[in-house]
Formats: structure tokens, C-alpha cells, sequence
């Protein structure tokens, strides 16, 4: 299909036979700048699929990262293009820009660099959707409402945008992507972020005579078609002339002349939609909201992008429609967006304290041990935020987040010998936290969670309380059950091998990667308290009630002697002390349905390990290894050896996602841990597991009234 008129076509014809439209590159099996490109492998690392696009300075392919298996879309500028110095340079610092932008209604971008051919590449994410171009035509124009959503959404990128020093220059339906999302409204997708500023600073050329515009004709501003320099109103004026068109169908100035099209921008006043469509009207404020965009003059249109987006915003509202079906920027964020300036000279600031963190980092383990980390400054940020600020490498630095309120941070891989790291912090009550950390692609992520702790002689260190690094690369992390005294919590993120990979293992893409970190508040009784993922930090239990616990990652080494410095968080360790050593006491465990945990009895286990150590040759006094006890999706119950009252229980996961909850409690002779589990199982309407439950307690305590508790019904 002609993506200019629409018509169908037969074959691959270089030019559209209705329209004149160029077609030459827009098929899988065609380039126009080297011949067929599928299935070649671009910079040893994107696959290409299939063609997707072709523009004034290159094409876009759908690609296969060959070694993340994910699909991505790379956008190949061409080989001349790339021989301007001046074009090269700026693409590179602008590429290192765009890549900043993490809002939500932009396209994201992963990565770039150059080829051996010269020609430059983009990688960013794939988006399985239709373009504003592609709707209009199948379904012609829409309605106010539909046009006003769109309208706030393409605003709310733009302000990030513009809030960086970047303008987009080319606003138009074809540059607009629409992914359908189940029972919400469509997610706009702004395109082409930079391509089009490539030019800037080039002034307006001239070829054989005739005026080359950068931009597209039918959306372009006055200014913009003067060849005049450009700020943020510029887009504004692009977004009036794409709203116009959403909701009459037409572009806002038709002409057979693309050089016409350019002077009536200049020159004529720009029509009502009443004028043009009488038939479809549109409110007055929608209509108000156009004229001011549309404007001549620069000054006198709206002042920026959330200007002219709570306008939009406020017409959506009297027309009944819901305030909140989309992501607009966060107030917190409204005017704290880095300018150019901002953003260069954090890049010094970033690559400065790169090249001292080694040193930084000897000087921190000499003056406070392995772990910890002297805090000089405890004034930090007041004001949580949704975006990690950066620098946040130290603690004074650490940008600051609300508990139950996630925040995106962006890191990057081992650079020169060191890590890339962020580092966070939150006020917190006493008790229960699940933390998570949401993986990304090709790297491994650890976090690190960390309080203040009074030091002899006066002041504080940052002591580490429990290292997390439970999954390998491209794996979320998550901790569950973490309790955090009261007081700053600091959470670190950063990029390291995982436990499996060499320590120099190889450099992995330098790109900067966005990811999601979230604290909440786990609420209910007797819950889980990490860190208890050794038999040191073994949590003490009651015999009188159940806990409930979270199931954490199954991990390839639990042991691994070359990561003894970082306790996981993956092994949960309890126990219970009784008064008479030879009193009879089990575990009774009851996992997630679906999940498998495995038990082992801990103290039973230090002991044979303890007798093989001293064995005079291997396994002749240690006896047999103490059988585990595997729960798989039902209850599960063990009878338990003692040491010195003591009764301990090492629970990992087989079979089950982290964070999914299980039940442990210790029963003796009055079973109150029992009645306490089928209490929870009643609660969450699972009665077969309760039935088990007490039946495996009155299996191994006989005599025992089970019904003695109303708990226990």
C-alpha cells in the first residue's frame, strides 16, 4: 500500500503510479543503499528481520539482537549523509541525548554507534503499532475527545523534550505511533526524536536555486519555514496543524506545491474546523486551543508544552472524559528538567568521578572496612522524585524516593574497570519491606541494601545489610521480608558479574539502561524478617504462630566460596528454642499452589557436615546426609533434631517465582503452630490445604485435639 495516498499496488514498483509517491526501499526484499539486507548481522550484534521504513536520510529495519534474542528496530542513517563532520558530530552528542529520554510517551532508545561503511545506526525499542498517517487514511477523521487524548499525550513528551534543549522539528501523523492497549486508551509513541535537528546550524540550503527545507511542509511553523532559528513553540505550532487534521481529516493547508504549502504557513490565517467541517464541530475551547497554537507569531502562542497541555487537559474534562487514562509528566518533575548545559556538564561530572572511584573506593574499605561506606554528609534531597538524579554515586548525592512510589534510574556497563552504580534513599518505619528491582537487557543488576549504624568513638557508617544478587544477567532482583529499622534506608544498584561469570568476564554493550526500582510496605502478622540467609541470622520463631515468608530465587551457587563477602537473600533460615532438649518438634510448611520449596534441617545438616570435616577419610564416620523435606504445592511436615534446645530449618525455592508467599511454622505438642497455618489457609479460601494441614499434625502428635481452637474448625 502506498504510504502517501493509500492505493494498492502489485509488485514493487519504485514510485507510487497514482501519486508519484518514491516506494524505492519500502519492502523486505529491497535497500536502496546496498541491495538486500535480510538476514545480515549489523555491528556483529542486530540481525535484520525485515525492512520497516525508509526516510529522507535512511532506512529502519526490524532486528533480532543476536545475543539478548529481543526484537528491536534500528534506524540506519546513510553513508553520505555521515561524511559531514559536522552532521557526525552532532548526531553522536545528540544520540547521548535522546538516550536521557525516559518518558513514557517517547520512543526509547538503546544504543548507537557508527559502521564500516560510515553509515550510522539507532537501536531503539520495536513498537507493533499503526502511525497517526495510517489511521487517518483507513478511518478518516476523529473525534475531539480522541484528538484532545492524543494531543496531551504528544505534549507531555515534548515537555521532557524540550526541557532537555531538544526539538523535535518534525511533528506530523506519520511521526506519531499509536499501540493499542487492552481496556485503556491507546499509547501515543513520539518518533524520530533528533533525526531531523541533524541540519541545525546548517541555515537553509540551496540546491540549484531552490530552497531545501528541513522539516515537512505541512506541518512546519512560520519560523521554521524561514529558515529562522527554532525553540520549543516551534513544535507547538506542528502539534496545532496535527490536531487540525485529526479532527477535519484534511491538512491544515492542502496544496498541489509543496513551496506553496511552505508560503501560506508564512502568509494565510489558518482556518476554523467549523469552516472546514462544518458537519463535524468542535467545542469552542478545543477550537481556541488550536487558534492559539497556530498562531504567526512565536509570542503568541502558548508559552511551552504544559501550557498548551492543561488546556487540552481541561477540555477533556468538560467534555466528561476521564483526567487520568494517561501519563502525563509528574508535577514533582514540572521545571527540573536538565537543560543542554545541565546535561554536559554532568557528563564531566560523571566521567570525573569514574576515573576516582577506584581510588574513592580503596580509601572507603581502609577507613571502614569491608562493606561499609563513612557517611560525611546526611543533608540530602527533601523531595522524592520519579527519575533518578544524577550524579548519586555517594551517599550526600543519593537521589531521593517515596516508599510505595517506584523510581526510574539508568545505568550503564563496567567502564574502564569500574562499575556504573546509583544509589538511592527513603525514610522508612520499622518493619516489613519488599524491595524490587526490574532487570535489564544484557546486564546483570545487584542491589544493595544499607543503614546507618552508630560507630565506637562517635558518627555513623553505612553498614550493609543484606547484598542481593540472586538472578544472572537480564533477571530482576527482588527481596522480600526485608526489616528495615526505622530511619534513611539506601539502596545501591549496580552493574557487576554475576556469581557464574568471570570476574573479567568480557565488556558488555555500553548503552545506558533504564530500570524500575520499588520499595513497599508488607503489612500483617508475624511476617518474614530478612536478612535470615545464614544460620548466624536464622529468624526466631514462636511456637505459637505461624510466619509468613517469601520464596526467593533458586540460585546456581548458594555456597560459592568467591562470594562468602555478600550474603544472598535467596536461603530463609528460622528456628525455635525449647526448654526441654528432647522435646519432640516438627516444621510444617506450606508453599504458593503451584510452587515447590525444599526444607532442610539445618541442624542436622552442621552436624553431619561437621563429621565429615573431621573424618579421617571421606565419608567413613559421617554417616548418611539428612534427608530434605520437599513441599510441592501442598503442606509438608518434618519431624526436627535438636541442638541444645535449639531447632533450625533452612527453606529454599524449586519450583516458584520470587515473591511468592508460603506459610512456615514450628508444632509441638499443643499444635498452636498448626491451628495458626490453618487459620491463614481458611482465610485464603484454600480448605484442602487446611484438611492437610492438621493432618499430618495429628499424624505425628497423636492425642492432640486439633479442634480444641475455634482456629482449628
Amino acid at each position: 500500500m502506498c504510504g502517501a495516498c493509500g492505493k494498492a499496488l502489485e509488485g514493487e514498483p519504485n514510485f507510487c503510479p497514482a501519486c508519484g509517491a518514491d516506494l524505492r526501499g519500502l519492502t523486505p526484499t529491497s535497500d536502496t543503499l546496498s541491495g538486500p539486507l535480510s538476514g545480515k548481522v549489523i555491528d556483529g550484534r542486530y540481525r535484520i528481520v525485515e525492512k520497516i521504513g525508509e526516510g529522507g536520510m535512511g532506512s529502519v529495519f526490524k532486528v533480532e539482537h543476536v545475543r539478548m534474542e529481543k526484537i528491536l528496530a534500528l534506524k540506519v542513517l546513510r553513508p553520505d549523509t555521515a561524511r559531514d563532520k559536522g552532521i557526525l558530530s552532532r548526531f553522536r552528542q545528540e544520540a547521548k541525548t535522546i538516550a536521557k529520554l525516559s518518558h513514557q510517551n517517547t520512543v526509547q532508545v538503546f544504543d548507537s554507534g557508527d559502521l564500516e561503511d560510515g553509515s550510522l545506526f539507532i537501536a531503539m525499542e520495536y513498537l507493533p503499532g499503526r502511525d497517526l498517517a495510517w489511521h487517518l487514511r483507513a478511518h478518516g477523521p476523529m473525534s475531539e475527545e480522541k484528538a484532545a487524548s492524543i494531543g496531551i499525550q504528544v505534549l507531555a513528551s515534548l515537555g521532557e523534550a524540550h526541557g532537555l534543549g531538544i526539538i523535535h522539528r518534525d511533528i506530523k501523523p506519520a511521526n506519531v505511533l499509536l499501540v493499542r492497549r487492552k481496556d485503556r486508551d491507546d499509547l501515543v509513541k513520539i518518533l524520530d526524536f533528533g533525526i531531523a535537528k541533524l541540519n541545525e546550524g546548517e541555515g537553509r540550503k540551496t540546491i540549484t536555486g531552490v530552497t531545501e527545507f528541513v522539516g515537512t511542509p505541512g506541518y512546519m511553523s512560520p519560523e521554521q519555514a524561514r529558515g529562522d532559528g527554532l525553540d520549543s513553540r516551534s513544535d507547538l505550532y506542528s502539534v496545532g496543524a496535527l490536531l487540525f487534521e485529526l479532527v477535519t481529516g484534511r491538512e491544515l493547508f492542502p496544496s498541489t506545491s509543496p513551496m506553496q504549502t511552505v508560503n501560506m504557513h508564512l502568509t494565510t490565517k489558518p482556518p476554523k474546523v467549523s469552516e472546514v467541517r462544518p458537519d463535524h464541530p468542535v467545542s469552542p475551547a478545543f477550537e481556541a486551543v488550536l487558534m492559539k497554537a497556530l498562531a504567526k507569531d512565536p509570542k503568541d502562542r502558548w508559552a511551552d508544552a504544559d501550557a498548551m497541555r492543561a488546556a487540552l487537559e481541561k477540555v477533556r474534562r468538560d467534555l466528561g472524559a476521564l483526567a487520568n487514562d494517561f501519563t502525563p509528566m509528574p508535577d514533582e518533575l514540572q521545571g527540573k528538567m536538565a537543560s543542554r548545559e545541565d546535561f554536559e556538564k554532568f557528563e564531566k561530572t560523571l566521567r570525573r568521578s569514574r576515573s576516582l572511584a577506584p581510588i574513592a573506593a580503596v580509601l572507603t574499605l581502609v577507613a571502614a572496612g569491608l562493606g561499609t561506606w563513612k557517611v560525611y554528609d546526611v543533608h540530602r534531597r527533601d523531595t522524592p522524585s520519579a527519575l533518578e538524579t544524577e550524579p548519586n554515586n555517594r551517599p550526600q548525592d543519593a537521589s531521593r524516593l517515596a516508599l510505595g512510589s517506584p523510581i526510574q534510574g539508568a545505568i550503564g556497563a563496567t567502564e574502564d574497570g569500574t562499575n556504573d552504580r546509583d544509589l538511592y534513599v527513603l525514610d522508612v518505619p520499622e518493619g516489613a519491606l519488599s524491595i524490587s528491582l526490574t532487570g535489564v537487557e544484557d546486564l546483570n543488576l545487584t542491589l544493595d541494601v544499607l543503614q546507618l549504624e552508630p560507630k565506637p568513638g562517635g558518627g555513623e557508617d553505612l553498614v550493609r545489610r543484606v547484598f542481593v544478587d540472586d538472578r544472572g544477567p537480564s533477571e530482576p532482583e527482588r527481596l522480600d521480608g526485608f526489616f528495615a529499622r526505622a530511619g534513611p534506608l539506601y539502596l545501591r544498584v549496580e552493574e557487576a558479574p554475576f556469581v557464574t561469570e568471570p570476574r573479567n568476564r568480557t565488556r558488555r554493550e555500553r548503552s545506558r539502561y533504564f530500570y524500575t526500582l520499588d520499595v513497599k510496605r508488607l503489612e500483617g502478622k508475624r511476617l518474614e524478617q530478612e536478612p535470615n540467609d545464614s544460620p548466624a541470622t536464622a529468624q526466631n520463631c514462636p511456637l505459637t504462630e505461624a510466619v509468613t515468608a517469601w520464596a526467593g530465587a533458586r540460585l546456581p551457587v548458594v555456597d560459592a566460596a568467591e562470594r562468602s563477602d555478600a550474603p544472598f537473600s535467596s536461603p530463609d533460615f528460622f528456628q525455635v528454642e525449647v526448654k526441654g532438649e528432647s522435646d519432640k518438634v516438627a516444621v510444617l510448611v506450606v508453599p504458593s499452589a503451584g510452587c515447590k520449596l525444599q526444607v532442610v534441617d539445618s541442624v542436622a545438616y552442621e552436624a553431619w557436615s561437621a563429621r565429615r570435616a573431621a573424618a579421617t577419610s571421606p565419608g567413613a564416620r559421617a554417616g548418611p546426609q539428612p534427608e530434605g523435606l520437599e513441599a510441592d504445592g501442598a503442606p509438608a511436615l518434618k519431624v526436627l533434631s535438636a541442638a541444645g534446645g535449639k531447632r533450625r530449618v533452612r527453606v529454599t525455592t524449586v519450583g516458584c517465582e520470587p515473591g511468592t508467599p508460603y506459610y512456615l511454622a514450628f508444632v509441638s505438642g499443643d499444635a498452636m503452630g498448626a491451628l495458626d497455618v490453618a487459620a491463614r489457609l481458611e482465610a485464603d479460601g484454600r480448605g484442602d490445604a487446611k484438611k492437610r494441614a492438621l493432618e499430618l499434625t495429628a499424624n505425628e502428635f497423636s492425642g492432640v485435639d486439633l479442634k480444641a481452637s475455634g482456629r482449628g474448625r
